[in-house]
């Protein structure tokens, strides 16, 4: 039997629902790190639809490096001086949720799928807003990451 999974748009609503809620989107910089192997570029691109689609300025950058000198000075400083009022920078890229960096997201996603699951690495899930499957792309589901 077919099991019923949300769309890609669907899911990218409620996670974009859930940023705006929790945090806002006065010049708010949303991080999205992943497994090797995600496509962290089609996760970003999807959530700048979806904030887009809720009449919210949202974009997206990739990172230019996991090094938090780099990122604030060359991504989240110029987003967050360049401008006022709403808007989502959305920045994807390998090591973001790292320790150094991971302090500049208001809000983080990480993105994984089924493929090495096993080598988790719960240190950077744990310090995620929330966690995305995405072993189907067309269908990623959010999962609960909670303790109880």
């Amino acid at each position: 039997m077919a099991r019923w999974a949300p769309q890609e748009t669907d899911t990218m609503a409620a996670i974009a629902s859930e940023v705006i809620a929790q945090v806002g989107t006065n010049r708010t910089v949303v991080g999205i790190d992943g497994q090797d192997g995600t496509d962290l570029e089609r996760v970003a691109a999807a959530l700048v639809g979806a904030f887009q689609q809720q009449g919210v300025s949202a974009m997206a950058a990739a990172a230019p490096s996991a090094d938090l000198d780099i990122l604030r000075a060359d991504v989240v400083t110029p987003f967050r001086t360049t401008g006022a009022g709403e808007g989502v920078l959305v920045v994807h890229g390998q090591g973001l949720l790292a320790p150094g960096p991971r302090g500049l997201w208001r809000w983080s996603l990480w993105v994984e799928q089924e493929d090495g699951r096993l080598e988790r690495r719960a240190d950077v899930k744990i310090a995620a807003s929330a966690v995305l499957d995405v072993t189907d792309p067309d269908h990623p589901r959010r999962e609960w990451n909670d303790a109880c």
